[in-house]
């Protein structure tokens, strides 16, 4: 279980989180939710272990972030908004190098690429250039990154931010067949993310959790697709 406990940050007088506190269960797909600017990104670093916090911690299957923070990093991995895709190799070098480059792997890294290439459909693409890959190849690519670490715990910043329909509809299909034996986070402001991926929401407005629901509660609370609507109703 990842257990995200009084989380608190603050950049000069500005408070960017204010005691933030839940939990995420193995096989859990949770949509950090909030608007633009509501602190959803400050939070998915601090639990990443990229951001340190200010106050609070963070545990995940018994591993404290602050604490054991080289054992957190090998069982957590982190796909922010802005990709980190080396654009000069080809998929299969950047896997590779993202299998060699974490500690402690010590499998068979070329059948590990394989592996997961199957998995996000990507064979066709290995020996392609990064940079010439559509976005949602390289999103897709991204998250390869993320899985060829073995990771458990996958956290996602805005991942369907300029995918088309066609391209998100294939991103939630992947995230849904990972959630099966994976801990996902995904931080969005879009309430089409939320509808057709979360199991919870744990929504946040200016740094603070307004709610921590099941997407039924949350579906039922808010009449309408609008979050300023939940937001009202919550606050009732």
């Amino acid at each position: 279980m990842l257990v995200v406990r009084d989380v608190a940050k603050k950049f000069g007088n500005l408070v960017a989180l204010s005691g933030i506190s839940f939990k995420v269960k193995s096989g859990e797909i949770v949509a950090l939710l909030g608007k633009n600017g509501a602190g959803k990104s400050t939070l998915l670093k601090i639990i990443s272990g990229y951001m340190e916090p200010d106050s609070g911690s963070v545990v995940f299957d018994n591993i404290n972030q602050q604490t054991n923070r080289l054992e957190f990093l090998n069982v957590s991995a982190y796909v922010p908004e802005n990709l980190a895709i080396y654009q000069d190799m080809n998929v299969f070098e950047f896997l590779k190098f993202n299998a060699e480059m974490r500690n402690g792997y010590y499998g068979n890294i070329e059948r590990k690429v394989i592996e997961i290439s199957d998995l996000l459909d990507l064979d066709g693409v290995l020996i392609q250039k990064c940079k010439t890959l559509s976005k949602g190849y390289k999103k897709r690519v991204a998250i390869a990154a993320a899985l060829i670490t073995n990771s458990s715990l996958l956290l996602f910043d805005e991942p369907t931010e300029g995918l088309d329909p066609v391209q998100k509809r294939a991103f939630y299909k992947i995230l849904k067949k990972l959630s099966k034996n994976h801990y996902i986070i995904i931080s969005t402001h879009l309430m089409e993310d939320v509808e057709a991926i979360a199991d919870r929401v744990v929504m946040i407005d200016s740094g603070a959790l307004i709610h921590d629901v099941s997407l039924e509660k949350f579906k039922a609370i808010s009449k309408t697709n609008l979050m300023d609507s939940f937001n009202l109703a919550v606050k009732e």
